[in-house]
């Protein structure tokens, strides 16, 4: 299990605001060359609207962390009009134009098509201890803190299960987590 936190992360600023990578894999892949398999990302966008980046045969996944979201994607069959509120997810494809209305932070996970993402929300109202499911690739800790073998980590970090490991962690009260199973198909 790695950990990774705001020193690792990498910061980039754009017309908008600001994106913080998390996470890419490989790890020696290029955002800016296209040659991920995926991608894990937190935007701020500081103005009122703002335009997608293009990823030409990516799918992306979207959770506003703060603030809400309106889109709208030029697809090939017309316009699509996605209102998202925080904490709900939006899937939509990186060939498609999109603009968006809104300041807001947000979660992003950009993949190519051969991988079936899972992502889930959790807050944790009190302490819990529970088991990493082995299938788990990436635990996002977005607000509070948690242990994991003997390590007091506090939010933001990243926990990549890489070695696809099963070890027990506590989540201490007032936490948030986003986990991501990046599963391969076919």
């Amino acid at each position: 299990m790695k950990i990774l936190t705001e020193t690792d992360f990498v910061i980039s600023t754009w017309s908008g605001g600001t994106t913080t990578q998390l996470v890419i894999s490989p790890e020696t892949a290029s955002l800016a060359e296209r040659n991920f398999d995926w991608r894990i990302s937190s935007a701020i966008v500081e103005s009122d609207t703002s335009d997608f980046s293009l990823f030409e045969g990516y799918e992306r996944i979207l959770i506003p962390l703060k603030g809400k979201l309106e889109m709208e994607h030029e697809t090939p069959n017309g316009i699509i009009q996605q209102n998202v509120d925080e904490y709900e997810l939006a899937r939509f494809s990186g060939s498609w134009a999109t603009k968006g209305v809104g300041k807001l932070t947000d979660f992003n996970v950009i993949f190519k098509p051969n991988y079936h993402p899972r992502v889930h929300v959790t807050f944790f109202s009190e302490e819990t201890t529970a088991t990493i499911e082995a299938a788990i690739s990436v635990l996002f800790l977005q607000e509070g803190a948690c242990r994991l073998n003997g390590n007091h980590i506090h939010a933001p970090a990243l926990l990549v299960n890489d070695a696809h490991e099963t070890p027990e962690i506590s989540y201490l009260t007032g936490s948030r987590i986003i986990s991501v199973e990046m599963d391969l198909v076919g």
